[in-house]
């Protein structure tokens, strides 16, 4: 689901001892359930190891900054859900054309631009994956003999053939369609180089690509403010530069989303943490209504754009649920980061980020050089588990 594909639970579960439990309610079978009246949860045959129950101890701070965020995202897509008096009537599914949807697709569509801070959106299921809504992005802003800059090094691999950087066998490229590509390099601390990009761009530089998550790169991810940063030094080299952001990871890590801060098209994709581990499929672009118009053109057709397109069964309603979770999801996925990053941290392992830095997306990276120490960690648990059976 999200970059670092773990499964942690935040907090260690109570002991249960004989003497302590009680039926408190007997299912059809006449199987009854256990009620625990004095839990202790930190004690000696806790399944946690004894770094994790130490490193929950010490994250009591950064857990509840987390739940503070939850609050303020959830709070938002709230509203925006409120604006578009969201009903039943809008998780109803199409088929054939998908001409109409009982008017589920707009609200969807209205309601996720607003929680992003944008002019409009399209969410759609026919996106197969961010690279699909980033292509379409792309497609819809770049143009024969314009450059693309991308300003934070370079991309997901998956662009390569987007782009044109690996040959895509003549299937269509960017650089197939006469688009010219350039990078600049990240700086030696693995942020943006801002020396380099206040002079990056050129008079042929029609659009400026910015990776907000590290993604698979061992590099810093890009908060809200440093994309703010980034723009305005792009406008001021040129205002009718266009900036695309790949948003893939970041969304509501932050309280606030690219398109607040001047980007002119963002794009990710539901798999990922707006569709709150319930979308089964899906992606968006959002920004600025004339460009969304245009990306929705090349997902679709020219003359046909955001207007059509079904969407079957339940999909409709699994999206609104989805971006309903997505605060909770992504904070609990952040969470599950962050102890992750102490306990690998407690045990001599590199993390990035570090456990009590600022979080911007929703990956965690852990360099194992000595495979042999893991292993060794490995035997340890094991055999500390075993010994309590």
């Amino acid at each position: 689901m999200w970059g670092s594909s773990f499964s942690i639970l935040s907090y260690p579960s109570p002991n249960f001892t004989a003497s302590l439990l009680v039926p408190a309610a007997t299912l059809r079978s006449g199987t009854s359930l256990p009620v625990n009246l004095h839990p202790k949860p930190y004690t000696s045959d806790t399944p946690f190891a004894p770094e994790v129950v130490k490193a929950v101890d010490s994250l009591q701070y950064e857990f509840r900054a987390v739940d503070d965020l939850v609050a303020r995202n959830s709070a938002k897509v709230l509203k925006a859900f409120q604006n578009v008096r969201l009903g039943s009537h809008h998780f109803g599914g199409s088929t054939g054309y998908g001409h109409d949807e009982a008017g589920g697709r707009e609200a969807l569509d209205n309601a996720f631009a607003e929680i992003v801070g944008a002019e409009s959106a399209i969410v759609r299921s026919q996106f197969f994956s961010g690279t699909h809504a980033i292509t379409c992005a792309l497609f819809a802003l770049l143009r024969p003999g314009d450059e693309l800059l991308a300003v934070a090094g370079a991309p997901y691999d998956t662009l390569e053939e987007v782009i044109g950087k690996r040959d895509s066998q003549g299937l269509g490229s960017l650089k197939d369609f006469g688009v010219e590509y350039r990078e600049v390099p990240l700086a030696e601390d693995g942020g943006l180089d801002w020396e380099k990009l206040a002079s990056a761009l050129k008079p042929q530089t029609k659009c400026a690509l910015i990776q907000r998550s590290c993604g698979y790169s061992w590099r810093q991810s890009l908060s809200v403010d440093e994309i703010g940063k980034a723009i305005r030094l792009i406008k001021m080299q040129n205002p009718d530069c266009l900036v695309m952001v790949d948003n893939c990871y970041g969304e509501f890590v932050e309280t606030t989303e690219p398109p607040s801060v001047g980007a002119d098209l963002i794009a990710g994709s539901l798999i990922k943490n707006p569709g709150g581990t319930l979308a089964p499929c899906g992606g968006y672009v959002a920004g600025r209504a004339k460009w969304v118009k245009a990306a929705a053109a090349r997902l679709s057709a020219p003359g046909l754009g955001v207007d059509m397109g079904s969407t079957p069964g339940d999909i409709m309603r699994t999206f609104f649920q989805g971006l309903f979770l997505s605060p909770q999801m992504v904070g609990e996925a952040v969470k599950g980061m962050i102890l992750i990053a102490e306990v690998m941290q407690s045990k001599g392992y590199k993390v990035q980020p570090l456990p009590r830095a600022p979080r911007h997306d929703t990956v965690q990276q852990s360099s194992i050089c000595h495979f042999a120490k893991l292993l060794q960690n490995s035997k340890v648990h094991c055999h500390q588990i075993n010994k309590k059976k």
